[in-house]
């Protein structure tokens, strides 16, 4: 198997934390940037995205939920979604709620890239508000996360670590200590000390 990725990406992170935490072995991490190097990427991921697994023959997955759900399935790991009723619906809600801020978080990312003249203060607004939001749900919501590894804490990990790598300059945890009670914990688990992002 190949996994297209970025170090500092945290969909490609959820992927490769998963990957460990399932005691999958032999992925061949093949770093890409999809902005310069788009032949690298394009013919097998129409989108031009990362992360982008190849496996057996030439059949290809993208998309990181989709990946985890794989690597979940065929791993030795403990499972991490729940497989149906109502733990497995509050889990893919949970998930979305982390991607969500993933993608509000990489708005902000490239919204700041931009000369300050040029930056849009509604969207920078919009996205941060998302992302309090979010923090703050999940927060009083966290004794329905804690417990055994899952997909959701995966994603709450990577999203975190992202706000932290990428937009430290904001607190995002400060409001809410349990939530960064938490994440100091999960954080030092070997799977997160290996994907973290230089």
């Amino acid at each position: 198997m190949k996994l297209l990725v970025s170090h500092a990406s945290p969909y490609a992170r959820k992927c490769r934390i998963t990957a460990i935490e399932k005691g999958i072995e032999g992925i061949e991490e093949v770093h890409v940037n999809p902005v310069d190097e788009p032949e690298k990427l394009n013919h097998i991921n129409p989108l031009g995205k990362i992360p982008c697994l190849i496996y057996g023959e030439g059949k290809t997955l993208f998309d990181s939920p989709v990946i985890c759900a794989y690597f979940d399935s065929i791993g030795d790991g403990p499972q991490l979604m729940a497989e149906s009723g109502p733990k497995h619906w509050a889990m893919r809600r949970h998930e979305a709620m982390i991607d969500g801020i993933l993608d509000s978080a990489l708005g902000l990312v490239h919204e700041f890239r931009k000369p300050p003249e040029k930056h849009y203060d509604m969207w920078i607004n919009r996205w941060g508000c998302a992302i309090d939001r979010s923090l703050s749900q999940l927060n009083n919501e966290l004794d329905q996360i804690q417990g055994e590894i899952s997909t959701a804490q995966i994603g709450l990990g990577a999203a975190i670590g992202y706000l932290n790598f990428r937009l430290s300059k904001k607190h995002w945890l400060e409001p809410y200590p349990e939530l960064s009670a938490w994440y100091e914990e999960f954080s030092n688990r070997p799977s997160m000390r290996q994907t973290e992002p230089q």
